[in-house]
């Protein structure tokens, strides 16, 4: 008997009574190689396919690295966390509107304001249930996609005004271009709302512009894509998790691993050598015994009494009641010609390796989640532990946010924003008012009053 567990599309954990392994199928064997560098490979800028009168710009060498992505991320036990926790830092108090203003010694400072006519629009299509999901997206493949809807003033007269935003799945969304058009450059977003790797060319699909910076009203509904530039990338962002995805699998086997080995590995403690001249005798006296009784002899007969007699011996050797007692045998020596033969049982003891198996599968846990959390490009003391697993310092983790703070945001926050604070700037241009993630400065516990400490506060 055995078991297989999934834990990828094309691999898994297989278990049996006696061994566990990993594996990986794919259509031919001898293909591995190729496939695994094919999976791998981030040269797909000219690897476009056609779809009626459109080019359209894969995602990735087989067009589904948002699917990789989520799928290698979610099966992992500790990248949704960080991911998660890098969402919780750059949202801070959530999404407020500012300006941008210079104080007295000439540094540029965000001045919060309150605007209740942008305040009413935002509210008015949930602009926060939009920032968190565009700000989920961006950590987990730098990339923010966005359906711009005008509303309906254009029809009796007046100035047309951006309606709402809809945040968008990067799953389902691939840029394009017309064939005709010579420009590499993308200019339409093909939409397919059943996209996955099976079905790639589906026929069922939208197509929409892409939104134009020079006049944000050109289009009744327009797709608005920001992301990362990625260096010698075309199209679309290559996140820091692409480098980290082996790394991800080999954090997320090694529980499975330990599992299987808990459940279903051998746990053998002697090893017990009996002599085949012991067995001999035993068939000897039941053939005898058959013929005295007129009863034929089976081998089956020998294979009872060697079960009954080594049950014997397993409960000599195991158990707590048995403790102290002792197996006594007697070795016979036999002389053939120039051959010496010893006949009689042996017990050895066999040494347990399960410690070596759990440290060395536990080591490769701790640097795969290492090499996680430096893709991520997540502090550990801003990851809530350690390198030994225990909460860093107070003053790591101060200093470790400040520095977040004061390098770690802007970019993130233009990139998620950035849709946003078009629409801002088109429906009121006279207005210089955008919508950033407010956070309040860190301060050591001793500067400030006793009242206001985080012990005081929980």
């Amino acid at each position: 008997m055995f078991e297989v567990e999934m834990f990828r599309d094309n691999g898994g954990l297989v278990t049996t009574s006696e061994a566990s392994f990993t594996f990986e199928a794919v259509e031919n064997p001898r293909e591995l190689d190729n496939k695994r560098t094919e999976g791998t490979s981030l040269d797909w800028t000219n690897q476009d396919y056609q779809l009626e009168q459109y080019t359209v710009f894969p995602y990735g060498s087989t067009d589904d690295l948002p699917q990789t992505i989520r799928d290698v991320v979610q099966e992992n036990y500790i990248a949704p966390g960080i991911l998660k926790k890098k969402t919780q830092l750059l949202w801070g108090k959530g999404p407020k509107l500012y300006v941008e203003d210079y104080d007295d010694k000439g540094v540029l400072v965000k001045k919060w304001v309150k605007d209740p006519v942008i305040t009413k629009w935002l509210e008015s299509w949930d602009a926060d249930k939009y920032l968190m999901k565009a700000c989920v997206d961006f950590h987990y493949i730098e990339c923010v996609g966005t359906m711009i809807y005008l509303d309906r003033s254009s029809r009796i007269g007046l100035s047309p005004k951006i309606a709402k935003l809809e945040h968008r799945n990067a799953n389902n969304h691939r840029l394009a271009k017309l064939t005709s058009n010579p420009d590499k450059e993308a200019t339409h977003c093909i939409y397919t709302p059943n996209f996955n790797r099976h079905h790639q060319r589906s026929t069922e699909h939208s197509v929409y512009p892409l939104f134009d910076y020079n006049n944000p009203f050109k289009h009744k509904n327009a797709y608005f894509y920001s992301n990362m530039y990625s260096f010698c990338s075309d199209y679309y962002a290559v996140p820091d998790l692409y480098g980290s995805l082996e790394w991800l699998r080999r954090s997320t086997a090694v529980p499975l691993i330990l599992k299987a080995f808990a459940k279903n590995s051998i746990n053998v403690k002697y090893h017990v050598i009996s002599p085949q001249a012991f067995w001999d005798a035993m068939e000897k006296e039941l053939k005898e015994k058959c013929s005295a009784d007129n009863k034929k002899y089976e081998a089956s007969m020998l294979l009872a009494e060697r079960t009954k007699y080594l049950r014997k011996v397993t409960k000599a050797l195991s158990g707590a009641d048995n403790t102290g007692k002792f197996w006594h045998t007697v070795k016979y020596v036999e002389v053939e010609g120039n051959n010496i033969l010893e006949h009689g049982w042996e017990i050895k003891e066999i040494p347990g390796n399960l410690k070596d198996l759990v440290t060395s599968n536990l080591e490769i846990s701790k640097e795969a989640n290492r090499s996680v959390a430096a893709g991520v490009g997540m502090h550990p003391a801003l990851g809530g532990a350690g390198e030994s697993g225990k909460s860093d310092s107070g003053s790591e983790q101060l200093y470790a946010l400040k520095n977040y703070l004061i390098t770690g945001i802007d970019i993130p926050e233009m990139i998620v924003c950035k849709a946003l604070n078009y629409a801002i700037k088109a429906n009121w241009p006279e207005k210089e008012v955008k919508i950033g993630f407010y956070h309040i400065a860190p301060q050591r516990e001793e500067d400030i009053s006793s009242s206001e400490r985080t012990k005081e506060k929980v």
